[in-house]
């Protein structure tokens, strides 16, 4: 079951839990540098309309000057990243959003989720093994 399905009401599992977890953890520890390549890795894996609805979600939510100059996974990234540095857990909702409107249902949310938490870049910042 993806993360999405445990968000939105589904029964719960124990490995989307965790996963969540890890992810929420190092978005609030780990180094903006490696976060932004993480989440670059985990963009460049994903189609051009899948990042066209991240970029336009990160689009709606920015301020002037904060808006993603396009829908690399680069630029994505660095905008992501550091909107969620200034309004924690706004990252998870751009995600949730962008699912939501683009009909993806969890083919945003759950591989970058998954990507970053198991990304060498950033676990070395969990506090644990699972």
């Amino acid at each position: 079951m993806g993360v999405l399905a445990r968000l939105f009401g589904a029964e719960h599992d124990s490995d989307d839990d965790a996963v969540l977890r890890r992810y929420r953890h190092l978005l609030g520890t780990a180094p903006i540098e490696s976060l932004e390549q993480a989440h670059a890795e985990a963009f460049a894996a994903l189609r051009e309309p899948q990042r066209a609805a991240i970029y336009d979600e990160l689009s709606r939510g920015s301020g002037t000057g904060e808006r993603p100059l396009s829908s690399e996974p680069a630029t994505l990234a660095r905008s992501a990243t550091r909107a969620e540095r200034r309004d924690p857990g706004s990252l998870e909702s751009t995600l949730r959003a962008a699912d939501e409107r683009g009909g993806f249902g969890g083919a945003l949310l759950d591989p970058v989720v998954d990507h970053v938490a198991a990304s060498p870049l950033v676990s070395a910042f969990l506090p644990w093994n699972g």
